[in-house]
């Protein structure tokens, strides 16, 4: 008896159709059409993003860019920058960690034979006292420190405040040793930090702890140094997201909020831990008995 041989299956073409037919609907339709047959209801509407300005992408693109050349803001050190801090000592006020207001005294002040670019006064435990200021826009030298030590030795300085853009590991180090060394004058470096927050250049800028010199003799010292920059840099990011979010309601940051949460449950972890070390790490080194 002769049977007929069963046509070949051509299963290219017949997974190609296949293809075509599932392109034309949504899994998820399909199996919510079955669930509103068996249940009588209507399904919701897709979710739709919203729409967005079309220099979204451009902005992101732009924000918070780190400034390259300061020299593109501030030309001049004393004609613009100088006066541009001068405007704004709540900066060196917030950076330094003061407890009360600064108040401008004057720029370019002489002193001892000097001109200190700022002398400001605050309030210290009740008395009112000087803060002089000197400021850069490149590289620390030689010139500025003595500058510093002198204008504050003279007018007995709360506060030494060196903003720059960068410095010297050995002039760091020497402001390190002030600090530690000088109970009646806190000496301060900091570096500014700016941050593009538009797609057309405009930037923020804020003062920060420089990063540290190398500690191969105090590898501790050195490590806690770094974490304390970093925790400013979270703080300032964080304080700068919030500012494009007020400026830009219209742009759609949901992408970032998983970010934003990790981060805020570290630093509450950073700070509770940093609490109970403050508890068991005396103010004052100890000191043996004679």
């Amino acid at each position: 008896m002769t049977t007929d041989a069963a046509p070949a299956v051509d299963w290219p073409s017949l997974g190609q159709s296949f293809a075509d037919s599932y392109a034309q609907f949504e899994a998820n339709d399909y199996l919510g059409s079955q669930d509103e047959q068996r249940n009588g209801t209507v399904p919701e509407p897709a979710v739709v993003d919203a729409e967005e300005p079309e220099c979204a992408d451009e902005l992101r693109q732009a924000w918070l860019r780190p400034v390259e050349n300061l020299r593109s803001f501030f030309a001049h050190e004393a004609a613009n920058f100088t006066p541009w801090l001068a405007q704004r000592l709540q900066l060196i006020a917030k950076a330094a960690r003061f407890d009360n207001p600064l108040t401008l005294v004057g720029t370019e002040q002489r002193i001892a034979g000097y001109r200190i670019d700022i002398l400001a006064k605050t309030l210290v435990d009740g008395h009112e006292r000087f803060v002089v200021v000197e400021n850069q826009l490149e590289r620390t030298d030689a010139d500025h420190l003595g500058r510093l030590i002198t204008c504050a030795a003279e007018v007995n300085a709360s506060h030494a405040i060196w903003v720059t853009t960068e410095f010297r590991d050995d002039h760091l180090k020497v402001m390190d040793a002030l600090q530690r060394n000088h109970k009646d004058c806190a000496f301060i470096p900091l570096v500014i930090d700016g941050a593009i927050v538009d797609d057309k250049g405009s930037a923020n800028f804020k003062l920060v702890t420089p990063p540290t010199y190398s500690s191969p003799e105090d590898h501790l010292r050195e490590k806690l140094q770094e974490s304390l920059r970093k925790a400013q840099e979270v703080h300032h990011t964080l304080e700068r997201l919030e500012r494009l979010l007020s400026a830009h309601p219209d742009v759609d940051f949901s992408r970032y909020r998983g970010i934003v949460e990790e981060t805020g449950w570290w630093s509450y972890l950073a700070d509770q831990r940093g609490d109970r070390l403050l508890e068991r790490i005396p103010e004052e080194r100890r000191k043996r008995a004679v």
